[in-house]
């Protein structure tokens, strides 16, 4: 696997590197143990039990970051990873065929029908759909689309940052964290929070795509958001 920057990381990512890796609990606070580059070692425990088997469906950001997230997945105690992203991905519209990628929902729909049963799923889709919905329902119906899918495991769902559409997004990030509370056993990674953050070096120059530091925060926030299920 290609290294990873770690001085880049560590100038870049401090602060989300102590965010991901550290864990309230009634008692206090507790240290997860971590690598020298802060991906966290050891199973991931959810309130569910031990998550050893993670599927993803996501559009280019996931695509980018995959061999960083598979590591990250592996560190963490994930011993079978199931990682599907493609550019320009959008939730429902996709029929793969030419250079339109497959949905979002009809990917879903074909690793279900190979077998794959994760303990945990993660969805990182939404970049390619703010914009070109006009209200808060419609976003609405496309993650009940994807949830629908996947009733009764547990779900991670990265919201999602597109400095050009910023008013859609905020209404989609709303959105989907309104129907990951209603839906329960599921959680947000709240990759906006860090994308947007102005002190934060996480993105390519297109101000969308993870830089190698993005790459490395997104895969902590998906892994401490799994902790949290």
């Amino acid at each position: 696997m290609t290294p990873i920057d770690r001085r880049g990381f560590l100038a870049a990512g401090a602060a989300v590197l102590l965010a991901a890796c550290t864990r309230r609990s009634s008692g206090g606070t507790s240290t997860i143990a971590t690598t020298p580059l802060g991906l966290p070692i050891g199973t991931i425990q959810s309130s569910h039990g031990a998550i050893t088997s993670v599927g993803m469906v996501g559009d280019s950001i996931t695509e980018g970051s995959a061999e960083v997230l598979r590591t990250a997945f592996i560190t963490a105690g994930v011993e079978d990873v199931h990682i599907d992203g493609k550019h320009s991905r959008r939730i429902e519209v996709g029929n793969g065929k030419g250079d339109v990628p497959l949905s979002g929902i009809r990917t879903l729909y074909n690793m279900l029908a190979d077998g794959v049963s994760p303990s945990a799923w993660v969805i990182e889709l939404g970049t390619n759909d703010v914009g070109s919905y006009s209200t808060a329902d419609e976003y609405g119906a496309l993650i009940d689309q994807i949830t629908t899918m996947i009733p009764n495991k547990p779900l991670v769902w990265v919201n999602t940052y597109r400095k050009q559409y910023l008013d859609a997004t905020a209404v989609f990030n709303t959105v989907l964290a309104q129907r990951m509370q209603a839906r329960g056993n599921a959680a947000v990674a709240d990759w906006f929070s860090v994308a947007s953050a102005p002190d934060q070096t996480v993105l390519r120059g297109d101000h969308l795509h993870p830089n190698e530091n993005g790459q490395l925060a997104l895969s902590l926030l998906i892994v401490d958001a799994l902790r949290k299920l």
